[in-house]
């Protein structure tokens, strides 16, 4: 089986997904030239294309254009499902995987330094009982284009610590305590 045939989409399809990948920003009618199809059918193809989540957007900044420091992080686990929903609400995480193998959980992590994700390792991975083990790896270079959404919060725990108990909304008693404590 081909993706021609997995993701019922044909070689435009195909052929208007690369060019969008290489550069986001083209407009319909440039992309219509290149695939020799009209306008709207272009627009068409690429609302049908949306639809089978096929063509999306990240919002976020490009690792090797900006200094930030960028890391995936694999755990062990006695049990993936939950740490896996407690990482749901965790501002610091952009996403997670579960994986097989050993290490069968995959964070990955942005901070604008490195003791920020040491600290979060540290103080929010560390203590939990179900965490088997731990591996880091801090990206230091992509080949092609890797955009990665910046969560911003994360600055905070630098100064505070993390001010979320994992898997439950920050409660504003806790906020307002954090906050003075500075």
């Amino acid at each position: 089986m081909n993706y021609n045939e997995l993701l019922d989409i044909d070689d435009t399809d195909k052929e208007i997904i690369e060019i969008l990948q290489k550069k986001p920003e083209s407009t319909h009618s440039a992309i219509a030239e290149k695939v020799h199809k009209s306008q709207p059918a272009v627009g068409a193809r690429i609302i049908k294309l949306k639809r089978k989540f096929l063509l999306t957007e990240t919002i976020g900044s490009e690792i090797n254009k900006i200094d930030i420091k960028f890391a995936r992080i694999e755990l062990s686990t006695k049990n993936v499902e939950p740490l896996w929903n407690s990482f749901q609400n965790c501002p610091f995480i952009i996403n997670s995987f579960k994986m097989t193998g050993e290490y069968n959980l995959l964070i990955e992590i942005v901070a604008p330094n490195v003791r920020t994700i040491e600290n979060f390792i540290d103080n929010c991975l560390r203590k939990n009982k179900s965490i088997l083990d731990i591996r880091t790896n801090f990206v230091i270079d992509s080949l092609r284009k890797y955009i990665v959404p910046l969560h911003f919060e994360i600055e905070k725990f630098e100064n505070s610590g993390c001010s979320y108990e994992c898997g439950e909304p920050l409660s504003q008693d806790n906020l307002e305590r954090i906050i003075s404590s500075n």
